[in-house]
């Protein structure tokens, strides 16, 4: 008799589905998050620089036609552009970015 159907299955790992499971893959708890203010301070060639508004001692940088179209502008427009944006803490580290909104 072959219970596999009866034993749900992680479609991640394979491991069986129990109480316990989503720690087994570190999830961040819903609605885990904020929402960050940033200022782009310049463009370099495709990129656009930016930095969090209450934070400027680091600069990061993205694709300025990226940022520029999530934001709804021209890329020419995006030095000294206020914006928000919803973070969310990734795996290993990383953040992920959403809900981009011009201030």
């Amino acid at each position: 008799m072959d219970t596999s159907r009866d034993d749900p299955r992680c479609g991640l790992c394979g491991q069986a589905m129990d109480g316990r499971h989503e720690q087994h893959h570190g999830e961040p708890a819903v609605g885990a998050g904020r929402r960050v203010k940033y200022v782009v301070i310049g463009l370099r060639g495709a990129h656009a620089l930016y930095q969090a508004a209450d934070d400027p001692s680091r600069t990061r940088r993205t694709g300025a036609d990226v940022l520029a179209e999530q934001l709804g502008i021209d890329p020419p427009d995006l030095p000294g552009r206020r914006y928000t944006c919803w973070e969310t803490p990734g795996e290993y580290g990383g953040v992920f970015r959403s809900g981009f909104e011009p201030v």
